[in-house]
């Protein structure tokens, strides 16, 4: 039972996440479930397709996401614990539809559909090996199917590397990715030329894998279709794998997933899991607006490229004049040839401008009304695209925020598990524990409360640049005064010379300037704390250009102005938690309202002889963009 107990806790670290649990009953829930876990390049790439098509959506739809660990613990797929746990989990959700990814995904919630979500929609995605046949005797099922093309990497292997006489399919014979991918691809290898050997090698870990591969001739190439784990049975992600099979083998290894060029591959005819997210997520809101699944068509062979890592082509002797027209080729160095076109480009565009004024009187007239309507047109141009970059950059500062919020957010759902679930176990283990188990579940706890301010603090940091700023005339006097008196508790009892000058008034939000305050004056009561006699001095000095400059200044332990760049940034800290508690985010908000406010932050100090900080006000603040 202990040990049941201990597996619910691994399990629960990959819970289920969603955006707000806010108003999760005015909208529709989607479940997805996929193969792999969160560690895995490729699982990430699939859900950011999904979340670029769900995020502006989050008013309508919640999104539910589960990580079934096929590599890591491929038995809970074939035992009843894994059943048993999410039966448990989703037995009081209702969903609209099932977005499935890879292969076990799509078994799992194939052959445990009644169980689960009985009678609800499945679209699943990167699905290897499919053909019509295996929907036969379902309903209510469609998706994206991952084609990848074997046949276009093929060819482009043996045009940039003609040397080639045995290409080696390395993989484990109990990977589904490398199974199914096996079972599609006779044909592909039966246009193959007939001096060319193809060797399908399966090993039981990745030091066998290498050790084998080292003894491979010059005149071999590698194709990686599969998914690896290390000798203690521990999953690796298919990046870590080809950049170890790139380091160790030296012949030039391809491949047809867009995410290992980067990570050891020379490259290929690659698929994008960012663009089987967003097509299966597409087909999902179909689904839901009404659309029958099986009217649906699967799609087959989307989001193909010709992709290739300059530094491989390099190292193993390619010019790039070899690659296929219309190929990407990634980490290519800056050309200066193409500084010097567009330099042409630009002395052209000058000289026919020139040759246009120096024309004869007859034609002056007309060249010159010419002229005026080619440059009215190129400043159109200029302002739409200027237009639209900006717009997209505010849009992407706008994602990011969003991005920021959601992450911080969901992360109190894999505390709320981890919370529970130790309880349950501390409930049911504490009386056969020894001191060093209780030292053991005590620092757990302790280490998930440090993890729940971390959030706290994060979704507080978000907040602050995703909130509106409503400026008046703030008394900077009162507000510090506001300040000190929620802070009693942490001044009672200690020996503190509170110097506090006359402050002046300042136009911002009192909301954010208060939260600047509180973060300077608590960070001088924490860092004397140490002080038998502290002394913390707030007053305001003349800044550059007519600024106004308020500054907190106290006697404690200081810091390295080495290390000054470092204090406003997220989770920077000068000092060890068992020395001063905090999460690092109090100085980065601090430095995020003076930047919104059209002011600077800087500090001053020196180890165990103080600190200051500074921030500064514009005569008349600048509207935030």
């Amino acid at each position: 039972m202990v040990a049941w107990l201990v597996w619910m806790v691994l399990i629960s670290l990959t819970p289920a996440t969603g955006w707000a649990d806010t108003y999760a009953n005015t909208r529709s829930n989607v479940l997805v479930l996929h193969s792999y876990g969160p560690d895995f390049t490729w699982t990430r790439t699939q859900q950011e397709g999904i979340d670029a098509v769900f995020s502006p959506l989050q008013a309508e739809y919640d999104l539910r996401i589960e990580y079934l660990d096929a590599v890591h613990n491929p038995g809970l797929l074939k035992g009843p614990l894994l059943l048993e746990l999410l039966r448990a989990k989703l037995s009081t959700q209702k969903f609209r539809v099932v977005l499935t990814s890879d292969n076990a995904a799509f078994d799992f919630a194939r052959a445990h559909r009644a169980e689960l979500f009985p009678g609800v929609p499945i679209v699943f995605m990167g699905l290897n090996g499919y053909d019509d046949a295996m929907l036969k005797g379902d309903r209510d099922i469609t998706g994206v199917a991952e084609d990848g093309d074997m046949f276009g990497t093929l060819q482009v292997l043996l045009r940039l590397a003609p040397q080639t006489r045995r290409i080696v399919f390395p993989g484990m014979a109990d990977d589904l990715t490398y199974r199914g991918l096996r079972a599609t691809i006779t044909k592909d290898l039966a246009a193959l030329p007939s001096q060319v050997k193809a060797e399908f090698r399966e090993y039981p870990h990745v030091d066998a894998l290498l050790d084998d591969l080292k003894t491979l001739p010059s005149d071999s190439a590698i194709y990686t279709i599969g998914n690896m784990r290390t000798r203690d049975g521990q999953g690796i992600s298919s990046q870590r794998a080809a950049e170890l099979m790139s380091s160790t083998v030296p012949v030039p290894l391809f491949t047809s997933w867009d995410f290992l060029v980067g990570h050891g591959a020379v490259g290929g005819s690659v698929i994008s899991g960012v663009e089987q997210g967003r097509l299966a997520a597409e087909i999902a809101l179909q689904v839901m607006r009404g659309t029958r699944p099986e009217s649906i068509p699967v799609r087959r062979g989307a989001g193909k490229i010709l992709m290739f890592d300059h530094r491989q082509l390099v190292r193993f002797g390619i010019p790039t004049s070899q690659l296929p027209w219309g190929s990407v080729v990634r980490f290519e160095p800056e050309s200066s040839l193409s500084i010097s076109r567009e330099a042409a480009w630009i002395a052209g565009v000058s000289f026919v401008l020139l040759f246009g004024v120096s024309v004869s009187l007859v034609i002056a007239v007309l060249q010159r009304r010419r002229s005026e309507e080619q440059v009215r047109a190129l400043n159109q141009e200029l302002e739409q695209r200027v237009a639209e970059r900006t717009s997209a950059l505010e849009q992407a500062n706008k994602e990011l925020e969003s991005f920021a919020y959601s992450v911080s957010h969901d992360l109190r759902a894999p505390l709320r598990h981890i919370d529970g679930f130790l309880a349950l176990l501390k409930e049911r283990v504490e009386p056969n524990l020894d001191d060093q188990g209780l030292h053991y579940m005590n620092t757990i706890a302790d280490a998930a409360r440090r993890m729940s301010t971390l959030i706290d603090d994060l979704l507080a940091f978000s907040r602050m640049g995703r909130q509106e700023m409503s400026k008046t005339p703030v008394d900077m006097n009162g507000l510090v005064a506001d300040v000190i008196r929620g802070l009693a508790p942490e001044a009672s009892g200690r020996a503190i010379d509170w110097q506090i000058a006359d402050l002046p008034v300042v136009n911002g939000d009192r909301a954010m300037l208060r939260v600047v305050l509180f973060n300077l004056i608590s960070n001088a009561l924490k860092y004397t704390s140490k002080r038998a006699q502290a002394r913390i001095d707030i007053g305001t000095q003349p800044g550059e250009e007519g600024e106004t400059v308020v500054y907190v200044k106290d006697n404690g332990a200081g810091f390295d102005m080495r290390f000054k760049d470092k204090l406003f940034g997220v989770f920077q800290r000068l000092h060890r938690v068992d020395e001063f508690e905090g999460t690092g985010i109090g100085l980065a908000n601090v430095a995020r309202i003076i930047a919104r406010h059209g002011g600077k932050v800087w500090a001053q100090g020196q180890v165990d002889q103080g600190a200051a900080f500074y921030v500064s006000f514009l005569p008349s603040t600048k509207t935030e963009t």
